[in-house]
């Protein structure tokens, strides 16, 4: 793919974290009037009985000028690509309950070495929720998903000419929300199934087969969130996670492991359209084979939304996660990201964004000796949308990565450009 978003792409979302506010009725509009303008140019979609269809369609091309993400020494490829990206989206328009079902393609062409980097990328999935009561509710949601790994990514050897990793991931989610006055209560359980192509790497590019790679993992969160003001809520919230491979890999160690973690946090809403989470607490992730040193750290997450003028969004958010690692040398890393993304409406159907992050990498070695990797990552990136109509947009995009890394030749610098051109309805 052109573009990447290191560290990880798609972060599970913290149960109870903020999403954008919506605007309270009780509370006046302070938006702007271009802001209120924007809306004019958002998909309208087509109305099916009760429901709506939304469909995108975008066209990206694409310079990279550092395909496979290469150090100097390793020598560097620059290339084209074509990306097609399809989106259909079918969305309930009910008062109460909800019900959404998708399909998602995503096609990278490459000028260089098609045969090793192109990719079909394909998500479908369903969604809803059912509203028992008006404060009660149960939700879930089911999907298949064919994805890749970007080169340059954790879990991404470095080389010449190697073949990007494909892999199938199931997953579904069930929940239960209820509040009692001030108090709520939420219970979230998740599954995922992992199942790794064979791309021929193995232990001599530093990496396990991708068949030891196959796994699945379950995750169950019980939270507990008191708002003693309006607008201001403070939380609690525990978890368990059990990760379970399907075979020894390559070295005859059973990477399974088990987990937890303990966190409390507080959320502030300021007027309906400025909110932020924080939240603190500890996990740890201790792993079957005693080859494996278990990983115990505190961990913190921050996610918001800020509107300092009108026009513009400065959404800041910070994450740690414990992710599973394909190297041979390690069982999992430490995933630290902080940045910011931005938004401003020039006019209402122009808008500038911006996005910036700092990310590591931190691989846990193994406990009789590994390489200890650590990985610090920097990510910058700016673009221009256009909408002539509500119905077509296109805008240029660069994006600038660097990776230092205490591996040999584990460096890298990338630049892209990127013109985006799509229609939707």
């Amino acid at each position: 793919m052109g573009m990447s978003y290191p560290v990880a792409q798609v972060m599970a979302q913290v149960p109870g974290a903020v999403g954008q506010p919506q605007q309270r009725e009780e509370r006046p509009d302070y938006r702007s009037p271009v802001v209120r303008e924007s809306e004019q140019y958002d998909a309208k979609g087509v109305r099916l009985g009760s429901f709506k269809f939304f469909g995108t369609l975008e066209a990206d091309e694409v310079f990279n000028d550092n395909v496979n993400a290469n150090s100097d020494a390793l020598g560097k490829q620059a290339g084209f690509i074509q990306l097609i990206n399809p989106t259909l989206e079918l969305k309930s328009d009910w008062n109460n309950h909800m019900l959404r079902a998708y399909a998602k393609g995503g096609f990278g062409l490459y000028s260089v070495n098609p045969s090793l980097n192109n990719y079909q990328d394909v998500s479908v999935g369903a969604d809803g929720r059912l509203d028992i009561q008006r404060n009660w509710n149960v939700y879930g949601g089911a999907s298949w998903n064919r994805r890749h790994d970007e080169f340059g990514t954790p879990n991404t050897p470095t080389g010449i000419g190697l073949p990007v990793t494909v892999y199938n991931q199931t997953s579904a989610n069930v929940g239960y929300f209820q509040t009692f006055n001030r108090l709520n209560v939420r219970v979230d359980g998740r599954y995922d199934n992992y199942n790794f192509f064979n791309n021929g790497l193995g232990p001599a590019q530093g990496v396990i087969p991708n068949s030891d790679r196959n796994r699945n993992e379950l995750r169950e969160a019980l939270r507990f969130g008191y708002e003693f003001s309006p607008g201001y809520e403070v939380w609690v919230r525990g978890s368990l996670n059990q990760r379970r491979y399907y075979q020894l890999d390559s070295s005859g160690l059973d990477r399974s492991s088990n987990g937890f973690d303990v966190v409390g946090g507080m959320i502030i809403d300021l007027g309906g359209i400025t909110a932020v989470e924080v939240f603190a607490g500890y996990l740890q992730q201790t792993y079957v084979s005693g080859q494996f040193s278990t990983i115990s750290t505190p961990t913190f997450g921050l996610t918001g939304y800020w509107n300092p003028i009108h026009d513009l969004w400065v959404k800041p958010f910070i994450r740690r996660t414990v992710d599973d690692s394909a190297f041979t040398g390690s069982a999992a890393y430490l995933s630290t990201t902080g940045g910011l993304d931005v938004n401003y409406h020039v006019r209402p159907n122009v808008r500038l964004d911006a996005h910036a992050d700092y990310a590591i990498a931190d691989y846990s070695a193994l406990s009789a000796g590994g390489s200890n990797q650590y990985d610090q990552y920097v990510t910058l990136r700016a673009g221009v949308m256009y909408l002539p109509t509500a119905n077509f947009f296109v805008g240029p995009v660069y994006q600038f990565i660097t990776r230092n890394s205490n591996q040999f030749n584990g460096d890298y610098n990338q630049n892209v450009v990127m013109l985006r051109l799509g229609a939707r309805l």
